[in-house]
């Protein structure tokens, strides 16, 4: 990892917990028996200036003063860390947030010491308590800042963070239990930690050996680099330790399995040739793997709040799409999205109408550098594409009379058949990125495993089951119907009567349909810089009286 702090933490996690706890103890104080100390007198005189100033909470960021003094106004001000219990489960369930990728320094308020009162260790070890339940709710980080979503109406977080923060007062007894009941109620979550947790715990052990690259390593072959294969291989486990020792340069069918159970892990194509896909992913990192992992965790906190019985998510990372209904899978299909320089966006929008027989009016990045140079290269081009010829005002043009080389403000536009790029339907929704979902005429593009070479929109394998499904839950299907508009060849609307909620969104590990974890490429190269954010995030300062700090 190029980012030191991150490694840091890494190499000497349990250092750095053990320093920040060994900080705050001794510079606040902050024995059981002190804290025994803090009257609820003194914690209510300490915390009436921010009560008197309580308004509307805010729906995310670090928990504000008047949340901290509602907090223990709800609980007639009685200290929470009194008992030498609460303090010892408070100090592991902190260690065991960096299994979460979180670093527990980030609760130590930087920049301050306390002023040694009882009362303020109180509020520092709560404020911290309550800031990490938050981060885990909801994320660490604003997603906004370093991989926004779109959404077509504010999202509404105010409530849960309430929710949470009432619901603290239960988990008083088990500070540990009050963060398990904060992380995201998800499988996938919880597999991601202990996955992170197992390679914390390997930090001091030797690097993961390197293949070096050359020709494709098809089965059958014999090559100097298989050692260093069966090596790499041997180091996750999916090769035994007497194996790894052989020295034989044969890739067998043992070695060849062994890389395609790699390959589908990381959802690559399983045909146990090494190529340069595999061969990325074989040279990985265990610091690369503990980034992805630890920006995996933090996209599941924020897609934790995305979840809803009743929706369609584009996981564009896995170039999928699933239909969800009455909270459970109710169909799947392959897609095609953007490619890394045409990326498909993130957003949450709701499906509002199908375009039956869509036209196609070329995008004007695709008009720039697909569409002209083909129509430069192959007078026949706008024929044989079924392409039309329009000016700024919609008017036809006569593409002879068109200067291909210097064309200025025209449109493109496919007429709809059977080559039309958009196919029979186009899904439609409101979004700024003039994207949508679509079916296509090319169909053997969903047999690739690597499927991001669209130019932003998505295509639908077996997309009319889609249109189906969507037209059942509003009770508006008419197969007849549905089936005489498109022999009709004729472009229409079809409104649903109810939108129905969607997400296309990006994240690179997920569960199989058996339950095993699985990493993705990631297509868009965004893991390293969301695990950067994560590990450059500094400390928020905790939100206590100024009583408490001195300078």
């Amino acid at each position: 990892m190029k980012n030191k702090r991150l490694t840091h933490l890494i190499r000497n996690g349990q250092q750095i917990i053990a320093s920040w706890l060994l900080l705050l103890w001794l510079g606040a104080g902050s024995s059981a028996a002190a804290l025994a100390a803090a009257a609820p007198d003194a914690l209510r005189a300490l915390l009436a200036p921010a009560l008197a100033a309580v308004e509307e909470g805010p729906a995310s960021g670090p928990l504000t003063a008047a949340e901290l003094a509602a907090f223990y106004a709800a609980r007639d001000y009685r200290p929470l860390w009194s008992a030498p219990t609460a303090l010892q489960a408070w100090r592991e369930a902190l260690g065991d947030m960096v299994n979460d990728g979180l670093d527990p320094a980030w609760y130590l308020p930087p920049g301050s010491t306390l002023a040694g009162d009882s009362a303020c260790s109180e509020l520092l070890l709560t404020a911290a308590w309550l800031q990490a339940q938050l981060d885990l709710q909801v994320g660490a980080l604003d997603r906004e800042t370093i991989e926004p979503l779109w959404r077509l109406r504010p999202a509404t977080l105010a409530a849960p963070r309430r929710a949470l923060l009432a619901g603290a007062h239960a988990f008083a007894a088990d500070p540990a239990a009050a963060l398990q009941a904060a992380r995201p109620d998800l499988p996938v979550y919880h597999s991601l930690r202990v996955a992170l947790g197992e390679l914390l715990a390997q930090a001091a052990a030797e690097p993961w050996p390197r293949v070096p690259a050359g020709a494709l390593l098809r089965p059958g072959q014999s090559d100097p680099r298989v050692p260093a294969l069966r090596a790499r291989l041997g180091a996750e486990a999916y090769v035994s330790a007497a194996e790894v020792n052989a020295t034989a340069l044969g890739y067998d069918p043992l070695l060849v399995r062994a890389v395609e159970s790699f390959q589908y892990r990381h959802q690559l194509a399983v045909d146990g040739i090494v190529g340069a896909a595999t061969l990325v992913a074989l040279n990985q990192s265990r610091e690369q793997r503990i980034a992805q992992l630890q920006a995996n965790l933090e996209r599941w906190r924020w897609l934790w709040n995305e979840q809803l019985p009743h929706q369609v998510v584009v996981d564009i990372g896995a170039a999928m799409i699933h239909y969800y209904r009455d909270g459970g899978l109710g169909w799947s299909a392959r897609t095609t999205v953007g490619r890394s320089l045409r990326q498909t966006p993130s957003l949450r929008s709701a499906v509002s109408h199908f375009t039956l027989n869509p036209h196609w009016t070329v995008p004007p990045t695709i008009l720039r550098q697909d569409k002209l140079p083909a129509i430069r290269a192959n007078p026949e081009y706008l024929a044989e594409q079924n392409l039309r010829v329009l000016d700024a005002q919609g008017n036809e043009l006569d593409p002879a009379d068109v200067d291909w080389s210097r064309p200025g403000a025209i449109i493109l536009r496919q007429q709809p058949g059977l080559n039309n790029a958009l196919g029979q339907v186009a899904i439609r929704f409101p979004n700024p990125f003039s994207v949508y979902l679509h079916d296509t005429p090319s169909k053997q593009l969903f047999a690739r495993a690597q499927r991001t070479d669209s130019s932003g929109c998505v295509r639908v394998e077996d997309v009319m089951t889609l249109v189906e499904e969507l037209l059942r839950s509003n009770k508006q299907f008419d197969p007849t119907a549905v089936a005489e508009r498109l022999a009709s060849g004729v472009t229409r609307d079809l409104p649903l009567l109810a939108p129905v909620p969607l997400l296309l969104d990006y994240w690179t590990a997920d569960l199989d349909p058996s339950g095993m974890l699985v990493l993705r490429p990631d297509s868009y190269a965004r893991d390293e810089a969301l695990a950067a954010a994560l590990s450059q995030r500094p400390a928020a300062p905790a939100p206590l009286p100024t009583a408490c700090l001195t300078p």
